[in-house]
């Protein structure tokens, strides 16, 4: 049982990563704007940076330059999903944003002065990334299904959701 943690400890980053790249290259092909500007979201907050500390030499994710470059790109992916899942003709980004909003709470309580164990921590800011990339996967293969079914749909809204049902 050690050496199966051991072996998803080990490899479940590049893994990730891998996983990334591939759907990138579906998306890519046959996903709609909504799934593409995602796409690009996630490699870009989530594996660009960590490919990119890892070519600096930074390798203790415990350093508070570290610490404090995740929370900003996490910010920043929060502030791409939020607009993304707005202005998508899907519901999926809403979730895929909510899931960042998690994220950034694991931030939050890492600053806040209590006693939370580093694997909660953990749970918490990197344990979202993977739900959003099934998440975005689930979306995508709607998005194809649906597309094969009814032919092509807009991707955006044309105008932003109503309030309580009352439109301007």
């Amino acid at each position: 049982m050690e050496d199966l943690v051991y072996f998803y400890n080990e490899y479940r980053v590049p893994a990730q990563h891998l996983i990334a790249i591939l759907l990138a290259g579906a998306i890519w092909r046959r996903g709609g704007d909504p799934e593409r500007w995602l796409i690009a979201t996630f490699l870009g907050t989530m594996v660009v940076p960590v490919w990119l500390l890892w070519w600096l030499g930074f390798s203790s994710a415990t350093d508070g330059t570290v610490k404090l470059f995740g929370l900003l790109i996490d910010v920043v992916a929060a502030g791409l999903f939020i607009a993304i899942a707005l202005r998508a003709n899907r519901n999926y980004p809403l979730w895929i944003a909510a899931f960042q909003l998690v994220a950034l709470g694991g931030h939050m309580v890492s600053i806040v002065p209590i006693d939370v164990t580093p694997l909660t921590l953990v749970i918490l800011v990197v344990g979202p990334s993977y739900c959003q990339l099934l998440l975005l996967l689930a979306g995508f293969v709607r998005h194809v299904r649906r597309e094969r079914r009814f032919g092509p749909y807009r991707p955006w809204r044309i105008a932003p959701p109503a309030i309580g049902g009352l439109t301007a």
